[in-house]
């Protein structure tokens, strides 16, 4: 079924019922839907089908301005408030869109580079009048285009089709059991694919999104997650290392928490099983995909009477959804081992049109009858017919003539006892990230590790931290990594 007639469904049946709660208003679906039909006529007054960029937070805004896009037949690009201005202005020039809503203050910045973009602020988007609903024939392919980080250091367009987006909302509604009253957090930045998770999953669910818009909450999520009372919890696995950094992970805090999807990074055994020692009746869903693939295709629930046989590498990703097919491509190793691993290969209506006209198109996305497929990059392993994440391609090294897997560097040092670890590849060097309570002998965990990985799989260094530097979409930041070792061992 198509999103808008989704919530236009939603928004008859729930419309007392509380859409959206922050911190100083709820919104309706009532409300809600006037909103973005409002949205949808102000954009419609300046152009058919428009391309909408949003610059904004996790707020009201921000959701009717993406339903309200979608509502008129447009294609939306939603950028992070937080994000640098250059990088906003490479992505504005990039789509070439028409309309740009904004706050008051971003708009006298950017209305001078871009003095014949129709700008929309905030206020003027806010009516609480009832107005006539609108019908559009003609609707953009796309419906909205998210900007990831290019090789080239450029930022890359993925255009998601609304067939793509349709596909993934069926999917994410029966597996995430939003119900009315439940309470959704919305942590991740707009900007970055894992919100299409918990935007779409709750409010086409009939569900209420409660973003986490202070600092304080991503500061402190374990305390949110119980102040709110949070049902159903989004986030990407290093959440947990916060909350545990702030002794926030226990049973009080977690009390009204009925499930959390991870996405956007390997689920550790560690963090699962901290989980359900704060609490043990609570179902945790493990996905996995990449944003060409419309957020996550493939899943895994995990209980706290099934995670222990789910474990390897990192926890099981599971199989793929309903109708996204799985393959594992071996034709970039020159050794083929067996048809169990490989480079993950996404088939199926979710996969994107492709990148904003980019050359990589031919080399990573093809089509075949109509159906279209995506190589990942990331190499994946069939095991029980499960699917696990090994690693990035990219992030296979090979030293002295080896070919290694830092994941698994990672793995081992998990496995001797430190409770996270980071490894990267710096100057034909091996330099891996720890974090411990502990004081270790470096001369011993050495030696404990040496009894997993062989010596040309040994880190030249291990690095003790604190916490891992945590990037702005929530995952470890392994450009701040780079500059810790660089500092550390005096690299040029």
């Amino acid at each position: 079924m198509d999103v808008i007639k989704i919530i236009k469904k939603n928004c008859k049946l729930f419309k007392k019922i509380t859409a959206v709660e922050e911190k100083d208003k709820n919104y309706s679906y009532k409300d809600f839907w006037i909103l973005m039909n409002n949205v949808a006529s102000k954009l419609l007054n300046v152009k058919a089908k428009p391309i909408v960029v949003i610059i904004g937070k996790q707020n009201i805004l921000s959701y009717v301005s993406i339903f309200g896009t979608l509502l008129s037949g447009g294609t939306y690009i939603p950028i992070s408030i937080s994000s640098p201005l250059n990088r906003i202005v490479k992505i504005i020039k990039l789509s070439k869109c028409n309309i740009i809503i904004c706050e008051n203050n971003k708009k006298k910045y950017l209305k001078k580079i871009f003095p014949n973009k129709k700008f929309l602020i905030d206020h003027k988007l806010f009516i609480t009048k009832p107005i006539k609903n609108i019908k559009i024939k003609k609707k953009n392919r796309i419906a909205y285009i998210i900007f990831t980080s290019g090789s080239t250091g450029e930022p890359k367009g993925v255009c998601i089709s609304r067939e793509a987006l349709n596909c993934y909302i069926e999917w994410i509604t029966k597996i995430f059991q939003i119900k009315q009253g439940s309470k959704c957090s919305q942590f991740p930045q707009i900007g970055f694919d894992l919100s299409v998770a918990d935007i779409f999953g709750t409010l086409c669910s009939g569900g209420t999104l409660v973003p986490a818009s202070h600092k304080l909450d991503n500061f402190f999520p374990g305390r949110f997650i119980k102040n709110k009372k949070i049902s159903h919890l989004v986030c990407v696995p290093s959440l947990i290392e916060t909350i545990k950094d702030s002794k926030d992970l226990n049973f009080k805090n977690f009390k009204s928490l009925k499930m959390i999807f991870f996405c956007g990074e390997p689920l550790l055994y560690s963090q699962v099983k901290s989980i359900f020692q704060s609490k043990k009746n609570i179902k945790l869903i493990n996905a996995y995909g990449p944003t060409e693939a419309t957020c996550s295709c493939t899943f895994k629930i995990l209980t706290s009477s099934n995670f222990r046989k789910l474990s390897g590498i990192s926890m099981s990703i599971g199989k793929p959804n309903p109708k996204i097919k799985i393959s594992l491509n071996q034709t970039h190793s020159k050794k083929i081992i067996n048809n169990r691993e490989g480079e993950i290969i996404i088939s199926g209506p979710q996969v994107a049109d492709g990148y904003l006209n980019s050359k990589e198109n031919v080399n990573k996305f093809t089509k075949e009858k109509k159906i279209r497929s995506f190589r990942t990059g990331d190499y994946g392993k069939i095991v029980n017919n499960n699917l696990y994440f090994i690693g990035r391609i990219d992030n296979q090294i090979k030293l002295k003539g080896h070919r290694i897997e830092l994941n698994e560097i990672d793995f081992n040092l998990r496995k001797v006892g430190f409770s996270n670890s980071s490894s990267i590849f710096l100057e034909k060097k091996i330099i891996s990230f720890v974090i411990d309570n502990r004081k270790r002998n470096k001369s011993n965990t050495l030696k404990k590790l040496s009894k997993y990985i062989p010596d040309y799989m040994m880190p030249s260094n291990i690095i003790t931290i604190k916490r891992m530097p945590i990037g702005q979409n929530g995952k470890i930041n392994r450009k701040q990594l780079i500059q810790l070792a660089k500092k550390n061992n005096n690299f040029d």
